[in-house]
C-alpha cells in the first residue's frame, strides 16, 4: 500500500468514527432534551427530512427545527442542567446497537442503520406510565470541510408498549402524530405486522443492493 492509498485508508476509518460518534451525541442529545443541539447536528444546505415513528416527514432544516424545537420540545430552562419532563418523573434513555455504516465511493456522503432500544416514562392524562419501545434508524450523512452532519433520519417504530403489558399484549400504545407536518408518516407498521424495513447496505460478499420493504412470517409464528 503506497503512503496516497495509506491516508485514504486512515480516512475512511476517521469517517466511519466520527459519523458513529456524530449518531451515538444524538441518542444522548435526546435523552436529555437538548433540542437546539440536535438541530445544529443537522446540515445547514444538504438536509431533505427528518420522520421519526408516527410523527410525519419534516423537509429541510427549517422542518428539522419544527419538529424538535416546536412538535417535541422538552428544552431544559436556559442556565439548567435539569429537564422538566424529567423533573416531573419522565425520562427517555436510549440505546443504539449493531451500526452498519455505508460510505460512498468519494467519501462525501454515507447511510446508517441502527436498531435502538428505548425505555420511557412521561405523565399522561394525569398518571406516569413506563414503556418499552423498540425501533430501527436508517439515517444518511454528509461531510461539510471535514465535519459530518445529518441529512435524513429515519425512525421505524416495531413495538410502543407498556411495561407492565409488553409488546405481545399491546404492541402500540396510540398513535402520536405531531403538528403540521409537510407529509403524514410514509412507513409505520409495528409488530406483528411483519414489516421488513429496507436495509441501506448491500450484501458484504455479493455487493447486492439492501432488500426493498417485505413482509415476513416468523418461522415461529401460528
Amino acid at each position: 500500500m503506497n503512503l496516497d492509498r495509506l491516508e485514504q485508508h486512515i480516512t475512511r476509518l476517521e469517517d466511519f468514527q466520527a459519523i458513529e460518534n456524530l449518531e451515538r451525541i444524538y441518542g444522548y442529545y435526546f435523552d436529555t432534551r437538548q433540542m437546539k443541539n440536535i438541530v445544529d447536528l443537522f446540515s445547514d444546505e444538504y438536509t431533505d427530512f427528518v420522520e421519526i415513528e408516527s410523527h410525519g416527514r419534516f423537509f429541510g432544516k427549517e422542518g428539522v427545527k419544527r419538529m424538535y424545537l416546536q412538535a417535541v420540545g422538552g428544552e431544559p430552562e436556559a442556565g439548567k442542567t435539569k429537564n422538566r419532563a424529567r423533573a416531573s418523573g419522565g425520562i427517555t434513555v436510549i440505546v443504539q446497537l449493531d451500526g452498519v455504516i455505508t460510505l460512498s465511493p468519494d467519501g462525501k456522503t454515507a447511510k446508517g442503520r441502527w436498531h435502538t432500544w428505548l425505555a420511557e416514562s412521561f405523565p399522561f392524562a394525569g398518571t406516569l406510565g413506563q414503556y418499552w419501545l423498540h425501533g430501527y434508524y436508517e439515517n444518511e450523512f454528509v461531510k461539510e470541510e471535514g465535519k459530518w452532519f445529518f441529512t435524513r433520519l429515519f425512525w421505524n417504530t416495531t413495538f410502543y408498549t407498556r411495561f407492565e403489558t409488553g409488546w405481545l399484549i399491546q404492541p402500540l400504545v396510540g398513535f402520536l402524530p405531531m403538528p403540521n407536518p409537510d407529509l403524514p408518516m410514509t412507513a409505520f407498521h409495528p409488530y406483528p405486522s411483519g414489516y421488513h424495513f429496507p436495509y441501506s447496505f448491500p450484501h458484504p460478499l455479493t455487493g447486492e443492493e439492501g432488500t426493498g420493504e417485505t413482509q415476513y412470517r416468523h418461522p415461529m409464528a401460528t
